[in-house]
């Protein structure tokens, strides 16, 4: 579970699952946040049928603003005193404190948002201009190598895959939409073209994982044996994948997209009835299963005319 605050970048989030339906306890497990404080937040700002994004603008902008209220009094010989100590090197909690034995009331942390909000230049004086803490695992870049090298690459792969002589070996990837944020996330086996999908209101590794995994639970178990995915973030969290579905998780190479051929297909058939330019926020989770449905009966030649949904529950 996240902290529990709900930041700018969930409200539009939660907007969008409430006008699709979604309980607060969904919402919450979506955003990864406490169920408590998501109902709050939703009760705050006008409720399932009132919620308003651009209430919650106003009232965090005026609460901004009365907290700003603690930097206007950093002003006059005040500031001037700051200022000078912050030239000799002195820290903000070194400043508060010799401020606060000549008699003023000054804390650290107004000190720090002042130098935030209204001069950066100042920052220079700081003793460390670098974050507070050090990164636990090294680099950004010698993560992404290390996350790089756990994955098993397409070429590892049982030969059977490739011949298509099996049902449960799934090809899988995302969709966007003019909201890049919402997507549809789709998984196509690979033998019978039978095609499971589902929306992704936010882009995030752990919920992609969680919702996947509720849609392969229910497909048994000699039916899920390999899943090969794109490259990306939206699929980081493959181990987690993996465990709850039982199934082995290879990745194609980057920019390989032939690779996931049956997927890319299918993709393409998507996008009929849900182009690039439509803003995926509009689309229900009834009007994609009901399109989802339309493909999976569709006689396919390669099939010898028979159905997606034939094939896979036939055998």
């Amino acid at each position: 579970m996240s902290y529990t605050r709900i930041g700018r970048e969930d409200w539009a989030v939660i907007a969008r699952m409430l006008r699709a339906g979604y309980a607060g306890a969904e919402i919450a497990r979506a955003l990864g946040k406490d169920p408590s404080a998501v109902n709050r937040h939703i009760v705050q700002y006008g409720g399932r049928d009132g919620y308003d994004v651009r209430e919650a603008r106003r009232q965090k902008h005026m609460q901004r603003v009365d907290a700003m209220q603690s930097i206007r009094a950093l002003k006059g010989p005040l500031l001037r005193s700051v200022v000078c100590l912050l030239k000799k090197h002195l820290s903000p909690e070194q400043i508060a404190g010799v401020m606060r034995l000549k008699g003023e009331t000054l804390v650290a942390s107004i000190i720090y948002r002042y130098l935030e909000e209204r001069a950066a230049h100042l920052k220079k004086y700081l003793r460390s201009s670098k974050g507070k803490y050090r990164r636990r695992h090294g680099t950004k870049k010698r993560e992404k190598a290390r996350e790089e090298a756990k994955k098993r690459r397409i070429d590892e792969r049982p030969a059977i895959v490739d011949r298509r002589e099996r049902l449960g070996d799934w090809e899988g990837d995302t969709m966007l939409g003019r909201d890049k944020r919402v997507r549809i996330v789709t998984f196509v086996d690979r033998k019978s073209g039978y095609l499971m999908a589902h929306l992704l209101p936010k882009m995030r590794a752990q919920l992609l994982s969680s919702l996947a995994a509720g849609r392969f639970v229910h497909i048994s178990k000699e039916k899920r044996k390999t899943l090969t995915l794109d490259n990306g973030s939206e699929f980081a969290d493959w181990e987690r994948l993996e465990k709850k579905t039982g199934m082995t998780v290879y990745f194609a190479y980057p920019y390989h997209a032939w690779e996931r051929g049956s997927n890319e297909n299918t993709n393409g058939l998507l996008r009929q009835y849900f182009p690039k330019a439509l803003d995926f926020n509009l689309i229900t989770p009834e009007e994609l299963a009901h399109v989802v449905k339309l493909l999976n009966d569709r006689p396919r030649k390669r099939l010898k005319f028979k159905s997606p949904r034939q094939i896979f529950q036939k055998e």
